[in-house]
C-alpha cells in the first residue's frame, strides 16, 4: 500500500536532523561516514538576506546535511558540493526569509509545544542519557536545540498561517486518485506483531548474554502458562520504550521493514502463538502474532484517509511555495560567492 509522507516542507535545521525511529526494530541502515567538517569553514559571508548573512560554515554544513539525507553514494561524496551548493544556499536563504516573517508578524513558539517536541525527540532514544551523549558527540547543548525548535515551530506558524484558506480535498478528487494509481493501492503480505525486547550491549560477554536469555526465556514462560499476559509483560520487562507501554505492540508491518531475523520469526509464527526468543543486533526478543493480512487491494474505503491527507498536503504544498516564491521575489538577497570560488576554498572536501 502507498505510504504517504504529510510533511510539505523540510528545512535544514542540522540539529533536529538526527534518524528518527521511534520503533527500534526497523532495518538498521548504517548511517555513512561523512567527512569531517572543514577547519577552513569561516564565519565569511556568502550571501545576505536583508542585511543578515549567511555563513561559509552554515553552507558548508547544510551540504553536508543534504548529502546524508539524500545519501550521496561513496564515490560522489567529494562532488558533493557541487551537487549541493545551489540547493544548499536555496535552502538557508528561504529559512531566512521565513525567520525573517517570523519577526515581522511578531510569532512567539509556545513554550510547552517547545517542550513537548524535545520529549518527542529524546523519547527516540533508549535512554535520556543516550540522548544527551548523542547530542554531546554533536557539539548540541539543549540551549542550541530548544532555540532550534522554537525557530522550527514559528516558521511552521508563519506557513501554516499562509496556507489556512487551502481547501480540502473532495470525495471526487479522492476518488478520481484512486482510479487512476491503480498500482498504488497493492497492498503486500502484512503482519500485526507485538514485541518484549531485552536490549544487549555489544561488549557483552557470552555469560552476559546467556544471563539476558535465561531472563527472556522465563518470561516467555510465564507467558506461555499463563502466569502473566503478553501485555502485561512486555510493560514490564520490555526495554523498547517506544512501545512498550502498548503491550509491545509494532502495528501493522510487511516484509523489509524489519531486521532479518525478526521478520523471518514473525512470518514463520502463527497467529495467535508466540515465536521462539529471537537474537537481533538489539538483543532478545519474543514475538506474538495477531494477524497475518494476506496480500491484495486496498480498498477505496480503507484508503480514503490517506489518499485525503496526501491531496491536502499537495495543495498546502503548493500554496506554500507559492507564497516562498512571492516572498522570495520581494526580499532583498545579495550573493558574494559563486559555487566556483566555494569549491576553491574547500577542494578537499
Amino acid at each position: 500500500m502507498i505510504r504517504w509522507n504529510p510533511v510539505y516542507l523540510v528545512f535544514m535545521f542540522a540539529v533536529l536532523c538526527w534518524p528518527a525511529s521511534a520503533r527500534q526494530d526497523k532495518p538498521a541502515t548504517p548511517a555513512q561516514e561523512q567527512p569531517a567538517a572543514d577547519t577552513a569553514a569561516s564565519d565569511l559571508v556568502v550571501a545576505r538576506v536583508a542585511g543578515e548573512p549567511i555563513t561559509e560554515k552554515q553552507v558548508l554544513s547544510a551540504i553536508n546535511t543534504l548529502a546524508k539525507q539524500k545519501v550521496l553514494p561513496p564515490d560522489k561524496q567529494k562532488e558533493r558540493i557541487s551537487i549541493f551548493f545551489k540547493d544548499a544556499v536555496d535552502n538557508l536563504v528561504t529559512v531566512a526569509i521565513l525567520k525573517g516573517q517570523v519577526k515581522e508578524q511578531n510569532i512567539t513558539a509556545d513554550p510547552a509545544k517547545v517542550d513537548q517536541q524535545i520529549q518527542q525527540f529524546s523519547k527516540q532514544f533508549p535512554s535520556q542519557a543516550d540522548f544527551q551523549k548523542i547530542m554531546a558527540s554533536q557539539g548540541v547543548t539543549e540551549a542550541d536545540l530548544r532555540k532550534s525548535v522554537e525557530e522550527r515551530l514559528t516558521v511552521q506558524q508563519v506557513l501554516d498561517q499562509a496556507t489556512k484558506d487551502v481547501p480540502g480535498a473532495t470525495d471526487e478528487e479522492i476518488s478520481k486518485f484512486y482510479e487512476v494509481n491503480p498500482t498504488k493501492f497493492n497492498a503486500p503480505e502484512q503482519l500485526r506483531a507485538s514485541h518484549i525486547l531485552l536490549r544487549l550491549d555489544p561488549k557483552s560477554t557470552p555469560e552476559q548474554k546467556d544471563e539476558v536469555k535465561k531472563k527472556i526465556e522465563g518470561i516467555r514462560a510465564d507467558i506461555e502458562s499463563k502466569a502473566i499476559t503478553f501485555a502485561e509483560a512486555a510493560e514490564k520487562y520490555s526495554e523498547d520504550p517506544s512501545n512498550a507501554k502498548k503491550g509491545g505492540d509494532l502495528g501493522f508491518f510487511s516484509r523489509g521493514q524489519m531486521v532479518k531475523p525478526f521478520e523471518e520469526a514473525a512470518f514463520a509464527t502463527k497467529p495467535g502463538t508466540l515465536s521462539p526468543v529471537v537474537e537481533t543486533q538489539f538483543g532478545y526478543h519474543i514475538i506474538q502474532v495477531a494477524e497475518l493480512k494476506p496480500a491484495g487491494k486496498v480498498s477505496l474505503e480503507e484508503a480514503k484517509p490517506a489518499i485525503k491527507q496526501y491531496l491536502d498536503q499537495s495543495a498546502k504544498q503548493r500554496a506554500a511555495q507559492k507564497y516562498m516564491s512571492e516572498l522570495r521575489a520581494k526580499a532583498s538577497v545579495e550573493t558574494f560567492m559563486t559555487l566556483e570560488e566555494f569549491s576553491k576554498r574547500h577542494p578537499s572536501q
